[in-house]
């Protein structure tokens, strides 16, 4: 039996560490690429190789060496931060991966996007691949994540076989972002809901993602340089799935309704404040976080059933269990 040999960006992040060990379970070889040494250290105890490396460097075209597949979990992920940051890492980084696939002839590169190109400030529903996109993105981050797949899009004329998912909403053991952030401001003081608490938005397991880029890694060559949605295909109300979180965890849910212009305000002046030069933290709200959890926006991912044959295998109740069971193990832990 051949064993298949693959490399994963962003290696010691949420999605990128879930794919590794889905990967190694799977038994594929796996090269794991990423700036955390502690987290690099983990992942080659559990039989992946680790290079530690940033995307945008000039050996980065070199590491792509010999893999079939690479799976480019990488970027700079952040509501805040310097435009120059983000492009280096999202735009020039992608670009790195690019050339390394292109050079060494990788059976399919699979990109990760987000949806959050689709954004702007306004609630959308049902969302498809095709819909025009905004003239701006909300942000540095979706700026230079739209560059990134026009990137891929050139890339995919010049030959390279490219597919990109957009998950939307990643949650479940291992995250260090959107739940557990909302359970810090829950303990420290309450959880800000913005626009009433009637945003309708789509999540998506990370196990049900690492499902989506195994199908994507196996797809039929149609499927080159395709773009797909990729959710739970189940939206809920941002609110309702709070209060079922903290109902599990048996915590008292400290929430507290803010009117989104207010809210809106303040961010807009945290952001001012934190763009002066002698701050140096990202400010607490930005107005995209204030926005992303006020408005509505889900996505329609009959594309990605239809043509990768994907699932969810995990609902949303069921990931909301398993992550109460994750963080309760974590916090006893501590």
């Amino acid at each position: 039996m051949v064993t298949m040999k693959a490399l994963v960006t962003g290696a010691t992040g949420f999605l990128g560490g879930n794919l590794i060990r889905r990967l190694l379970e799977e038994g594929y070889e796996v090269t794991a690429v990423g700036r955390n040494p502690e987290a690099g250290k983990r992942l080659t105890q559990e039989g992946a190789g680790f290079v530690r490396m940033d995307l945008a460097s000039d050996d980065m075209p070199e590491v792509v060496r010999g893999h079939e597949f690479v799976f480019h979990c990488g970027a700079m992920s952040s509501p805040w931060g310097a435009y120059r940051d983000f492009y280096t890492s999202n735009v020039v980084g992608t670009r790195q991966i690019i050339r390394g696939c292109m050079k060494h002839g990788v059976r399919r590169l699979v990109n990760v996007s987000t949806p959050s190109i689709y954004f702007d400030y306004r609630d959308r529903l049902g969302i498809s691949e095709e819909e025009p996109l905004p003239e701006r993105g909300v942000n540095a981050y979706a700026q230079t994540k739209r560059q990134a797949e026009s990137e891929l899009d050139a890339a995919r004329k010049a030959g390279l076989p490219v597919i990109t998912i957009r998950p939307r909403g990643l949650f479940g053991p291992g995250d260090t972002a959107i739940f557990p952030r909302l359970l810090r401001a829950n303990e420290e003081k309450f959880v800000p809901v913005f626009g009433g608490g009637r945003a309708f938005m789509d999540v998506t397991y990370v196990d049900n993602v690492t499902e989506a880029l195994l199908y994507c890694a196996h797809a039929d060559k149609a499927c080159d340089g395709q773009k797909y949605n990729i959710t739970n295909g189940e939206p809920v109300y941002v609110y309702e799935l709070l209060a079922e979180l903290f109902r599990l965890l048996e915590m008292p849910f400290r929430a507290r309704k803010v009117p989104y212009p207010a809210a809106y305000g303040a961010a807009a002046a945290m952001e001012a404040f934190a763009a002066l030069p002698f701050a140096r933290k990202e400010p607490m709200l930005t107005r995209y976080t204030v926005a992303l959890l006020a408005f509505s926006q889900t996505l329609d991912i009959s594309k990605a059933e239809r043509e990768l044959g994907y699932k969810p295998r995990v609902s949303v109740a069921d990931g909301i269990r398993r992550f109460s069971l994750w963080w309760r193990e974590q916090e006893g832990r501590a």
